[in-house]
């Protein structure tokens, strides 16, 4: 996981509860302060690991990103991290391949 080390306020408007988070890929701002509604994406912890993941309030469970569906006792070893607010793409790629 990785964290950026400037403040978001100088890139776009943020709160001081949010960072941009690196994990698996996939580059989103996270507010950590967020309550989560139905449906947001979010980053969790699951007892030390991270994945990005999709919550539901009724019923409640958590989708991960692979499709596990975490629900009733499994939930209990679970914290959201935060609600993901925008996810960051690359306009371009590098590869070897000419256009």
């Amino acid at each position: 996981m990785t964290f950026l080390l400037q403040p978001l306020q100088h890139i776009l408007p943020a709160s001081n509860a949010c960072c941009m988070i690196e994990l698996n890929g996939r580059r989103c701002i996270v507010d950590k302060k967020r309550y989560p509604v139905n449906g947001d994406t979010v980053l969790i912890d699951m007892s030390g690991m991270y994945e990005w993941a999709m919550i539901m309030i009724q019923p409640r469970r958590i989708i991960t990103d692979d499709g596990a569906l975490l629900m009733d006792d499994l939930l209990e070893d679970i914290a959201v991290v935060g609600v993901v607010t925008h996810e960051i793409s690359a306009l371009y790629e590098e590869d070897d391949s000419p256009v």
